[in-house]
């Protein structure tokens, strides 16, 4: 298994996570639930970019591709 480190880099990622960490921004439910949406979307993208894919061929109106 891969371990990714996120805090070696500075990212919006880091952002993301100080502002839900920020007391006063918690209280803000609606930004703190935003927030924890954008971190998933990030984290699935990071997890994506290690996930095995098989080629595929689709064909499309404008030809064939793999």
């Amino acid at each position: 298994m891969k371990v990714i480190r996120f805090d070696l880099e500075n990212s919006v990622l880091n952002n993301f996570i100080a502002e839900i960490r920020d007391v006063h921004i918690q209280k803000d439910s609606m930004r703190f639930r935003r927030n924890i949406e954008r971190i998933g979307e990030i984290l699935s993208y990071e997890l994506s970019k290690t996930i095995a894919y098989d080629p595929v061929k689709v064909i499309t109106p404008l030809g064939e591709k793999i």
